[in-house]
């Protein structure tokens, strides 16, 4: 086979694979478009001391503590769709850093309760509102667009879980 048979063959094969052009395939535009999300949450976050997943389990315990007296580990977990293991194992690290109490659960002495120290309420603060201001600036090339963006996230999210 001579070279410009070749190349034209190349050409050929590559017009018709799949990923001739990545961005027309909507699995690699989600990875992209979390991947770049997530870069600059990280880079606010860093600033904190937070990684995402801390900062995801802090905010969730914070909230949960305005709805029930007693927040274990298990319904942090199940509340943010984290593995129990790993939310045991994040928590453990966050205890370690001063921004939660986990203590014996009084009624089940497996289960542990959870609640956010002064610390993590100060950081908690400052991370919500950098990780509000990394959201909105996120989206802002959306224009009106973005709450139907959202709303098309959460249809995803709702009817693939």
């Amino acid at each position: 086979m001579s070279k410009k048979t070749a190349e034209a063959s190349v050409k050929v094969s590559n017009a018709r694979h799949p990923f001739s052009d990545p961005e027309n395939n909507a699995g690699f535009v989600m990875w992209q478009v979390s991947m770049l999300w997530q870069r600059k949450l990280k880079a606010e976050l860093d600033k904190l001391g937070l990684t995402h997943a801390q900062f995801l389990l802090l905010a969730a315990l914070d909230y949960q503590s305005t709805q029930k007296k007693v927040v274990s580990q298990q319904d942090l977990a199940t509340h943010c769709r984290i593995d129990k293991m790993m939310t045991s194992k994040i928590l453990r690290i966050m205890q370690k850093k001063g921004f939660i109490t986990r203590r014996k659960n009084k009624m089940d002495t497996r289960s542990k309760t959870l609640v956010v120290s002064e610390e993590g309420e100060m950081v908690l603060k400052q991370a919500l509102k950098a990780v509000d201001r990394v959201d909105g600036d996120f989206v802002l090339p959306l224009g009106l667009n973005a709450m139907s963006f959202q709303d098309d996230m959460r249809m995803l999210l709702r009817t693939n879980s």
